[in-house]
């Protein structure tokens, strides 16, 4: 499910501070539902790669909260996604979600915090020995 991903992705150390894991019907949750600790690994303009100690099966449904710097603080991102990829690495697993329903605000958001990695990443690589820059 690697075609999904758009854009750039970028690092991102943050901790997922809900990862629900959506059993109940949409709309409205549900006592079905299960919430799970998860770090964030990676961001991309369509999803976010994170580590689980719980194993989530590829395509289910997710409701995850996370905040994503900006420049006049952090802005807590709330939105459904599905798992595109599930990987099992020892005592944990690397799961990719792919976003499917986040709010215009917060996609400009994440993009915005993408491209200022991409920024700062550009300028890093300038000031290298070699390439000319102070």
């Amino acid at each position: 499910m690697e075609a999904l991903r758009v854009g750039k992705r970028v690092p991102f150390s943050a901790a997922i501070e809900q990862l629900l894991l959506r059993r109940s019907n949409y709309p409205s949750f549900g006592s079905d539902d299960e919430y799970y600790d998860a770090k964030a690994l990676n961001l991309s303009s369509s999803g976010i790669a994170c580590e689980s100690r719980a194993m989530i099966d590829p395509l289910s449904q997710v409701y995850f909260i996370f905040s994503v710097p900006t420049p006049g603080g952090n802005r807590r991102i709330g939105c459904e996604g599905f798992v595109a990829r599930a990987v099992s690495e020892g005592d944990h697993c690397v799961l990719g979600i792919h976003f499917v329903d986040i709010s215009p605000e917060d996609q400009s958001a994440i993009d915005a915090y993408i491209d200022s990695q991409e920024r700062q990443r550009d300028n890093e690589e300038m000031r290298e020995p070699g390439l000319g820059l102070p």
